[in-house]
């Protein structure tokens, strides 16, 4: 199935921002990889590690991440201003932020944000949209969770399920690999990667024929998009079978 293009492009002058935000995730996945280091061993997966584990957390890096993510975010849009909120919330609070979402029992880390958000009542602390300021706090707790997810040593070449093995969230995209055209999920929470048949969704594991539709834009036979028609999920997907050739 194809789709023409319609509203924005895939590539909309947000993405340098996005690219600007992940830059600075991974600069600081690696200063907590470096002052919070993880002992050396094979961890054991039943669920997910992160379901009977925590990330390690420091507040005042937290605060260093939030701080660099917010004079980002607001060069690029003066009207979304964290930095005053960021920088004066306590180590306590910070704390409280990251163990509050951990120990949610909602899976999903986007809505266990927003929860923590109204339990902490940080909402009451800033004017923006308690979903947008969510999702902020997520994309400074992102390091965190990419450098546990990185100093695991992963055995995943028997791991079938549709959610990360690490954190437990469902990918939002994936790309089918060079060479041998394997399919790889990504999880958008820690970066961990997988391998997961092309023809099941990862979220409700339908396996019909024709239940995985794929949704291309004319003129990009690269990108697409595949939606199960049994739940509806849908997957960002890129093609990189040309890219040995």
């Amino acid at each position: 199935m194809r789709a023409e293009p319609k509203g924005k492009s895939m590539d909309s002058p947000i993405m340098p921002l996005l690219a600007q935000i992940l830059e600075v995730q991974r600069l600081f996945r690696d200063k907590v990889i470096e002052e919070l280091p993880l002992p050396a061993r094979k961890a054991r997966i039943n669920n997910y590690i992160l379901e009977c584990e925590r990330i390690l957390f420091s507040p005042r890096l937290f605060r260093e991440i939030g701080v660099r993510l917010a004079t980002l975010l607001a060069s690029h849009n003066p009207g979304t201003d964290f930095l005053p909120l960021i920088s004066n919330l306590e180590d306590s609070i910070l704390e409280a932020l990251a163990v509050t979402v951990q120990d949610c029992l909602e899976p999903d880390l986007v809505l266990a944000m927003e929860i923590a958000v109204n339990e902490l009542r940080l909402q009451k602390l800033c004017p923006l949209d308690p979903q947008v300021l969510a999702g902020f706090f997520l994309a400074a707790l992102v390091p965190f969770y990419t450098a546990f997810a990185q100093q695991q040593m992963l055995d995943l070449a028997d791991w079938q399920r549709g959610w990360c093995p690490v954190c437990g969230q469902y990918p939002v995209n994936g790309y089918n690999r060079p060479v041998d055209g394997r399919r790889i999920l990504g999880c958008w929470m820690c970066e961990t990667e997988w391998t997961y048949s092309r023809m099941v969704c990862p979220v409700c594991s339908s396996s019909r024929q024709d239940g995985q539709l794929l949704l291309t834009l004319v003129g990009d036979c690269q990108r697409r998009i595949q939606v199960c028609d049994d739940c509806g999920y849908y997957l960002k997907i890129t093609d990189c079978t040309q890219a040995a050739a």
